[in-house]
Order: structure tokens, then sequence, then C-alpha cells
């Protein structure tokens, strides 16, 4: 089925259920995070539908920057049509100042954070949310994203971010119903170099000691916040 041929009303209405996510959260910026050219045509991997964007969420205290076209109703050729790879992105700071425009969001080491782990999910599809469903919590190291220089304990050997993704809290709805499939709001949480290690170096298991991670990260508050000032839990 050419993409065309889906419904304009399924587009409305998965804006509309991520949107009411947001908004319980804080406050939805009318304007987004786009390219003047699509980075799909530029040798970038292809989201879903095409349509690549960031939305950005203000509160007080905080900011939420979140992928939008993850999860755009998209045709298949060999399957069902269903709300792209089922997922959205986000990543909450209060590190960057809440007043900044559009533009500047997008170039803060959280705006550039996640629109790298959006790539991500784009290029490597349907497993990142089969390996959510399967392990609940994952790992991801994101070789060439430069953090700013007080970002020394949040990079591993080879000078890497490494998130993990899938952390929940009551925070953030971990999910919303889509009109052709469920979608999953999914949290970027960024790990200092001691967490990072000890999800592959530990004695315990990687999945127990993501889960532990987990665990700790309830108990330092604000479980779902990234942030360059945060303690390390271990």
């Amino acid at each position: 089925m050419p993409a065309e041929e889906l419904d304009e009303s399924l587009t409305s209405e998965t804006y509309e259920a991520i949107a009411s996510a947001w908004n319980s959260w804080g406050r939805l910026d009318s304007d987004v995070i786009a390219h003047l050219i699509n980075p799909a045509f530029l040798g970038g991997p292809a989201w879903p539908a095409l349509r690549q964007a960031h939305t950005i969420t203000r509160r007080d205290d905080a900011l939420l920057v979140a992928s939008s076209g993850l999860a755009d109703p998209t045709a298949w050729d060999d399957a069902e049509p269903t709300n792209g790879f089922g997922i959205e992105v986000y990543g909450i700071s209060p590190d960057v100042p809440v007043g900044l425009g559009t533009t500047d969001v997008a170039v803060s080491w959280l705006g550039e954070l996640v629109q790298a782990v959006s790539n991500q999910v784009a290029h490597f599809g349907f497993r990142v949310p089969q390996m959510l469903d399967t392990y609940g919590l994952i790992t991801l190291a994101l070789p060439g994203l430069e953090l700013p220089d007080a970002a020394g304990d949040y990079l591993d050997d080879d000078d890497a971010p490494v998130v993990m993704l899938g952390l929940t809290d009551a925070e953030v709805p971990a999910s919303v119903p889509g009109p052709l499939s469920p979608i999953g709001l999914v949290n970027v949480k960024l790990l200092t170099v001691a967490e990072g290690r000890f999800c592959v170096n530990n004695t315990i298991g990687d999945e127990n000691a993501r889960g532990e991670l987990a665990r700790r990260f309830a108990e330092q508050d604000h479980p779902l916040w990234s942030s360059l000032k945060r303690p390390s839990v271990l």
C-alpha cells in the first residue's frame, strides 16, 4: 500500500496522542526541530514515513526533547501498516536553559543526544522496540557524538557517550495508544562512565546490572532526567 493511501486522520490522531503525553509533562512548543533537507536524502537513515523532526516541551525546571516521526503512520511493502517503529524517544534535563530558542535547543548537548539516539533507532528499525520488549532496558553507545568539556565523567574509553533506554516513571507515560499500533515513549538516560561499565563488567549479569541501576536511579530522584552534574549512583 503506497504511503499516500493512508488516511490523513491517522497522522493527526498520532500527533494528538503523543502531544497529550508531552503536554501532561509541560508545555509543548508549536515549533519543531527540523532540517531544510531531509537527512535521508543525504545518506542518513530513513525514518518510517520520511518525516524527521524533534519536539521541545518546557517546564520551569527542565526541558524535554523528543523525536517526532519514528511513530508516524507508515505503510510497509511486506506487512500491515503500523505507527512506524512503534516508539518515540525523549530526554529530559535541567541543565539546558528553558528559555532557549528552538535552534539553540537543537544544538545543545541534550538536543544532539536525543537526535543521535533517534537516528540510531531509525537505523536499527524494529530491532530496538523488540529488544526493549525482551530486556526492558538496553544500553547504547553513541560514537562520534561530542558532549561539552564538562562531560568527562560521561564518556567511555572511546570518548563516546553511553545511554540507557527504557527507564520508566510516573512522570511520563510509558506508552500511548496509536491509531494503528501502541506507541512506546522511550526515555534516554545519559550514563556516567562507571554506570556504563557496570552494565558490561559485573558479576550479576548484564540484565540484572541494568535493573540494579534503574533501582538506584529511582532512589536518586528524577530517574528519567539526564544531567552533566548528576552524581554517579556507583
